[in-house]
C-alpha cells in the first residue's frame, strides 16, 4: 500500500501516526539508520526536513543553524555536501528517498523555509525535490509541506503530479478557500492553532487536517477529540502505545 493509499483509507477511521525526523534516539535524527530504527514499528510514515548545500544539493537536515547540533557553525547552504557529510551523519533527498522507496516507507517532506535567507535558492530546491521524486516515481508515497507557500505552488507548476500540505501557522480567514488556491490536500498545523468546528470545516470541504508535534498523553488525547487525520511526534512508539490505551479507555477517533 502506498502512503497516498494508507492516508485515504484511513481518513475518518483512524488517526495515522508519523515520526518526527524519523524519532528520537541515540542516532541522528533525518538519517537512514534513524529510520531503520521505526521499519516493522506500526509507524505510519516519517517527516523529514530539506534544506539545500553551497553545492546545490538537496539534503537531509532540520536545524536553521549548524551550531545547535553539529561541530560546524553557520548554515546547511555554507557548506558542500562532502564537508557536511565528513563533520556528521547526513544523506542527501536521494539517499533518503531511495531508501524509503526501497523500505515502502511514506514521506512527508518539509521544505524548510526562512524567507530573507533561502527566497534566492528556492527555485533550485524546487528543482531537485521534482527531479528526486520523478528519480523514484514517489509521487504516491510522498506529501510535500511548507511555510513558503510560494515554492510550493513552484513545485506543482514544474510538476503537477506532487501533492502538497500546507503549514498555516495562524488562524487564516478562509481556510477553505487558502487551500483550494494552493491545491493542497492537508491542513497543518500546531494543535492549539486547530478548534473542531475547523476540522470539521476542512473535513466537510474533503480536506485532511494534521495536527503536530505529539509527544504527551495529554496531546495525543486533544488530537484524538478534534478528530485531526495525523500527527508527527518525537516518540511515535510511545504515542502508538498510548493511543490504544486511551481508545480502550473511550477516547475514540470518529467519522
Amino acid at each position: 500500500m502506498t502512503f497516498w493509499e494508507t492516508i485515504t483509507a484511513g481518513a475518518g477511521k483512524r488517526l495515522l501516526i508519523g515520526g518526527h525526523r524519523g524519532h528520537l534516539s541515540e542516532v541522528r535524527e533525518n538519517t537512514l539508520q534513524n529510520f531503520a530504527q521505526i521499519l516493522g514499528s506500526g509507524v505510519d510514515y516519517i517527516e523529514i526536513d530539506v534544506q539545500l548545500t553551497a553545492d546545490d544539493q538537496a539534503v537531509i537536515y532540520h536545524d536553521l543553524e549548524l551550531g545547535e547540533r553539529s561541530p560546524l557553525s553557520g548554515r546547511i547552504r555554507d557548506y558542500r555536501v562532502e564537508q557536511l557529510k565528513a563533520a556528521f551523519p547526513l544523506n542527501t533527498l536521494d539517499e533518503a528517498l531511495g531508501w524509503c522507496r526501497e523500505h515502502g516507507m511514506g514521506v512527508l517532506l518539509e521544505i524548510k523555509s526562512r524567507e530573507l535567507e533561502m527566497h534566492n535558492t528556492m527555485p533550485v530546491l524546487a528543482r531537485r525535490i521534482v527531479e528526486a521524486l520523478r528519480k523514484y516515481d514517489f509521487f504516491d508515497m510522498c506529501v510535500v509541506f511548507s511555510a513558503d507557500h510560494a515554492v510550493l505552488k513552484r513545485i506543482t507548476t514544474l510538476e503537477p503530479r506532487v501533492r502538497l500540505a500546507l503549514i498555516v501557522p495562524h488562524v487564516p480567514h478562509d481556510p477553505v478557500g487558502l487551500m483550494k488556491d494552493m491545491g493542497a490536500v492537508i491542513y497543518l498545523c500546531f494543535l492549539e492553532n486547530l478548534s473542531a468546528e475547523l476540522v470539521e470545516e476542512l473535513h466537510r470541504a474533503g480536506y485532511l487536517v494534521d495536527g503536530s508535534v505529539v509527544n504527551t498523553r495529554e496531546r495525543l488525547a486533544t488530537a484524538l477529540e478534534l478528530n485531526v487525520d495525523m500527527i508527527e511526534s518525537d516518540c511515535p512508539e510511545k504515542i502508538l502505545e498510548l493511543c490504544r490505551e486511551l481508545r480502550e479507555g473511550g477516547v475514540e477517533h470518529h467519522d
